[in-house]
């Protein structure tokens, strides 16, 4: 049955469905003591950029000495790099280095680089394509002036890159590809594909101080929508004090917004990427005590209906996205961001909790994914893998190992063809899990 199961490419940020699943099966339910087998290992700049996979080549937008932005194509059986792409992108950052996953779409390879450029790559010619810039294309004359601001007011309401950076994974719907600038005026655009052309751009959804969400494509009483997140309060204020933050929907044919509404709370740094739950319903879920939010929206006499349904407040995850799994829902929920429930979450439909991993086993700020009714969580400080049995019923450790030495290991991992790709700070390593 392992050489025969069916690979699966994890082409974009969240894997095939953006959801952090993969429906590959055969993978070994145990592990030799010293962990699964390392297919290779390979240094990268430093940052927290994760791996998008097609093909069996596995695409990495590396940093080069704070000067470049890299994107990297690796052989997934070998980590031999097949290619590269380096664009000047100067600067440097808290928290330094790479941040996003590419999304791959046709012969095209999306993505962000952490100082706002936007980059379309192509696969056959492996150049650029074309590039964009997220910051510096939205600037208003009347307000982004050369002088000194004169003072915050006037400082915040600039167009700038975020104080972590650009954090975000290109969405392709259909011929355009939808980013977030997240001015002061513009919150989402779509630029053609094929050109680099803008299409279209949607009026302000909130700034992009602390904003590290994705544009996320929903379809909710039928209609397709794309729900953005963001925040616009003042970046200086305490969790406790920031406003709630704006859950927006806005029409990616063409940019017009359909409804608009808050989170129940103050949500200062929005990054998980929401799920949908159901045909009308979607989950937000955040730190800083926002917990987990289900909206639901529909029409309504030919107008948007929108509104907070469900709540679970004990259940809050922080930087990696809940994954919905055969009706239910897991989410790595964390007590220093509010979470009374802690560790790995699972949660019905209606926001009841039905199991945790914690308070005897937590994994920090690292990432999750599901594949083969197993879940793979790796500790957020340590570097140890956990293979979880799950199901609504509970959950039950299969095996543990520590695969990782660097520094903050919390880059969203990938999977493919029984593979799966993690890294730290400086390295990236392959695990091999259909064989123990």
């Amino acid at each position: 049955m392992l050489a025969t199961a069916r690979a699966e490419d994890w082409p974009r940020l969240g894997g095939p469905g953006g959801n952090g699943f993969s429906s590959e099966t055969g993978l070994a339910r145990s592990w030799p003591e010293n962990g699964p087998k390392v297919g290779w290992s390979l240094a990268v700049g430093e940052g927290f950029a994760g791996a998008a996979i097609r093909d069996g080549q596995a695409f990495v937008l590396d940093r080069a000495d704070d000067l470049q932005d890299v994107l990297r194509c690796l052989e997934l059986a070998t980590g031999r790099e097949l290619w590269r792409a380096a664009v000047d992108a100067p600067g440097h950052l808290p928290y330094n280095g790479s941040r996003n996953v590419p999304t791959l779409d046709g012969p095209w390879i999306f993505a962000v680089g952490p100082l706002g450029q936007f980059y379309c790559f192509d696969a056959h010619s492996r150049q650029l394509a074309w590039s964009r810039h997220l910051v510096n294309d939205f600037k208003d004359p009347q307000i982004d002036r050369d002088t000194p601001p004169a003072d915050r007011a006037d400082q915040l309401a600039r167009a700038q890159v975020p104080m972590w950076g650009m954090t975000q994974a290109p969405l392709p719907w259909h011929d355009v590809v939808i980013v977030a600038p997240q001015t002061g005026k513009t919150g989402l655009v779509a630029y053609e594909k094929t050109t680099g052309k803008l299409r279209w751009q949607s009026g302000s959804l909130g700034r992009n101080w602390y904003s590290h969400v994705s544009p996320f494509l929903a379809t909710l009483d039928g209609v397709e929508q794309v729900i953005m997140l963001a925040q616009p309060s003042d970046p200086e204020k305490s969790p406790a004090q920031a406003p709630p933050a704006l859950v927006t929907a806005v029409d990616p044919l063409t940019g017009r917004i359909l409804w608009q509404m808050q989170t129940p709370r103050p949500y200062k740094i929005p990054i998980p990427q929401p799920v949908q739950t159901g045909a009308n319903r979607f989950l937000v879920t955040g730190g800083f005590g926002l917990g987990c939010v289900f909206f639901e929206a529909a029409r309504k006499n030919g107008a948007w209906e929108a509104g907070v349904g469900a709540e679970n407040r004990n259940a809050s995850a922080f930087i990696h996205s809940p994954v919905l799994y055969r009706d239910h829902l897991y989410v790595l929920s964390l007590k220093e961001h509010g979470g009374a429930a802690t560790g790995l979450v699972c949660l019905n439909r209606a926001g009841e909790i039905q199991w945790q991993t914690g308070p005897g086993l937590q994994f920090d700020q690292g990432p999750l994914l599901v594949v083969d009714g197993l879940a793979l969580v790796l500790h957020g400080k340590t570097g140890v893998l956990h293979l979880l049995e799950i199901s609504p019923a509970g959950f039950k450790l299969l095996a543990k190992a520590k695969v990782l030495d660097g520094k903050t290991p919390w880059a969203p991992m990938a999977f493919s063809d029984g593979k799966l790709l993690v890294r730290d700070l400086n390295r990236m390593k392959c695990l091999d899990l259909r064989h123990p």
